[in-house]
């Protein structure tokens, strides 16, 4: 809970280019160390109504699988990332954190 994400992506338009900047922070890590593995976390903001935070779940949860394909393409084998999902009070729009495990 008191980790501190490695990136966030904060997908609050269309178009967010996070691939750059996801490359840079995950290459850093794997020249600290090479065996290095990683958590995507889909983080959707909690809404009033169920409905919505269920969207937002939906959502977020499609944006995380969107970055751990990107995490692929880049050379990162499937099994050092794993994926999970929560919900938020303080998030605003959806969000993918990775964080190192």
């Amino acid at each position: 809970a008191n980790r501190k994400p490695l990136v966030v992506v904060r997908f609050d338009s269309e178009d967010v280019e996070y691939q750059q900047p996801l490359y840079n922070a995950v290459q850093r890590a794997l020249d600290d160390d090479p065996r290095a593995t990683f958590q995507v976390v889909a983080v959707a903001p909690q809404a009033e109504q169920r409905s919505k935070t269920a969207l937002n779940r939906q959502q977020s949860r499609k944006h995380a699988e969107d970055v751990l394909r990107s995490l692929n393409e880049m050379g990162l084998p499937p099994n050092r990332v794993s994926l999970a999902a929560t919900t938020s009070r303080d998030a605003q729009v959806n969000q993918v954190h990775i964080y190192l495990e």
